[in-house]
């Protein structure tokens, strides 16, 4: 009986990567917050350069979302424009010449991540960081810097992305008074 009560659940991650055991699938295998990314007026453009410059489509997404809500005529108060957020000199040296275009944007923004991707080898932590803070203060420091906004930008788009999140493993231990424990942390 115990056996098939196991086998009847569902493991999987909450947001703060601990193991939950349900019994309440998620729809279609996909997170919330990949449900939320699923389609937007971009798409197309997103997956044409995320194929050139070999860059993930969903994180892409994330950065589009957190950085301007997929709004193309956003401009922070440091002065990044559009959808990805450039800063002017930045998406000059990617060739941007109409950052508030959506394509030239986004193309400006994938070819960025590429080149994050590569100076910092792949670690997406330092990639995300390199993005908001600028990669010279992260190559510096060689980790994300202690920037609260940094941190929490960081956090944000690692909790959300599937191709980003580490796996964890699941234990299983009987307690003393016999009860059946599943965790992510080992003994």
């Amino acid at each position: 009986m115990l056996l098939l009560l196991i086998l009847g659940q569902i493991l999987s991650s909450t947001k703060t990567g601990n193991v939950l055991f349900t019994n309440i699938r998620v729809v279609e295998g996909t997170t919330q917050h990949q449900r939320e990314l699923v389609c937007t007026d971009y798409d197309h453009i997103i997956k044409h350069y995320c194929q050139v410059y070999d860059v993930d489509d969903e994180l892409v997404k994330l950065v589009i979302k957190k950085e301007s809500e997929f709004n193309p005529r956003a401009v922070s108060s440091s002065g990044a424009i559009g959808l990805m957020q450039l800063m002017p000199e930045t998406a000059r040296s990617l060739g941007v010449k109409d950052p508030y275009n959506p394509r030239e944007n986004i193309k400006g923004g994938v070819k960025y991540l590429n080149y994050l991707f590569r100076i910092f080898g792949n670690d997406i932590e330092l990639v995300l960081a390199g993005y908001h803070a600028g990669p010279g203060l992260v190559r510096r420091l060689n980790r994300v810097p202690e920037i609260p906004a940094t941190m929490e930008y960081v956090d944000y788009i690692i909790s959300r992305y599937a191709g980003g999140r580490k796996k964890n493993p699941v234990y299983v231990s009987i307690t003393t008074d016999g009860t059946l424990l599943f965790t992510n942390v080992p003994k």
